[in-house]
């Protein structure tokens, strides 16, 4: 068996000699070159990276992706391998943690001035009196969490040390944890807008969820809310964000995904008021390559005993 590694921001490939030792019966190959994946994946029954659909034209023996994201809409953007019988797993859970810490930082970055301390001190410009006024602390605040998988979860239970009061919603039938007030199902979903202070986007992107949050789900919204985006692009209506803001009809967002990405320079969205966009780089920590590695080391194990399904393996009817 042939397993390819393509490039990846997080050097999965630095896992290739212990790789190695613990399956001597596996040949193990990696491409940094995007260019030349086209050739090397010809022959591999594995691939680990992204796919795009002239790449996975090319790879006539493939059984299984491993993508280094929680995310697999572009995955199955490609109509072959959505319809087809090439496993893809995701690297679902790895990012909960990192994508949690990202969005209480992003609330606190707003609610404690430091967004606005950090332009001040290239001012060189004393804030004290400008900025405590309006200081924010989250205890008692109400946070909607959009999406109970394991981002949401990290988050909620982060949240409750805050002293937040928790709602959140979910597709699936989920046991709710002591730290949640209230795990409603989608039909909620006005409601959970219309009590949140904070609306965390914390769902996959499928046909269910995109273009879920329009212009008419933001005007439920509390004028003093925020809206942070955090999951994946084409959820939330961009547009209709810095509509809200520059009418103050919302008091902050944030995007950390948007569509399309990147953002292009010239976008008007770089100069909104109260907007902050960060890259889709939340999900990333110091532990990302670490944790992916876990689920495929696991994973590769099972293939070759023949023990399916594989963890984190995608349904690809429900997109994730």
């Amino acid at each position: 068996m042939k397993v390819l590694f393509g490039p990846t921001i997080m050097s999965l490939e630095d896992a290739l000699g212990d790789l190695r030792e613990q399956f001597p019966e596996v040949e193990f190959e990696y491409c940094p070159a995007v260019g030349d994946l086209n050739h090397a994946i010809r022959d591999a029954e594995v691939f680990v990276g992204s796919m795009t659909e002239d790449l996975f034209k090319e790879a006539k023996r493939l059984k299984w992706i491993q993508s280094p994201s929680s995310g697999v809409d572009k995955y199955l953007s490609i109509p072959d391998l959505a319809a087809g019988e090439v496993l893809l797993t995701s690297a679902s859970g790895t990012h909960g943690p990192g994508l949690a810490e990202s969005t209480l930082g992003t609330m606190l970055a707003f609610n404690r001035g430091l967004l606005t301390s950090v332009f001040r001190q290239q001012a060189r410009e004393w804030s004290a009196s400008e900025l405590r006024p309006v200081l924010i602390e989250l205890t008692g605040m109400t946070l909607g969490i959009l999406g109970f998988g394991a981002f949401g979860q990290h988050l909620a239970e982060r949240a409750r040390a805050f002293g937040m009061q928790i709602l959140a919603i979910d597709i699936r039938t989920l046991p709710k944890p002591d730290y949640v007030s209230r795990l409603w199902t989608p039909d909620r979903l006005d409601d959970l807008l219309r009590e949140s202070d904070y609306v965390v986007v914390a769902l996959p992107l499928t046909p269910q969820t995109e273009n879920l949050i329009t212009a008419e789900k933001i005007a439920l919204m509390k004028p003093s809310a925020m809206l942070l985006a955090m999951s994946r692009g084409g959820i939330v209506d961009q547009d209709a964000v810095a509509r809200a803001l520059r009418e103050k009809r919302l008091r902050a967002a944030a995007l950390e995904v948007m569509r399309p990405e990147p953002l292009p320079a010239d976008s008007y969205l770089w100069d909104v008021e109260n907007l902050l966009i960060t890259s889709h780089i939340a999900g990333g920590t110091q532990h990302e390559g670490q944790y992916v590695i876990e689920i495929f080391r696991d994973n590769l194990g099972r293939l070759l005993a023949g023990n399916l399904p594989l963890r984190s393996q995608v349904d690809k009817d429900a997109g994730y």
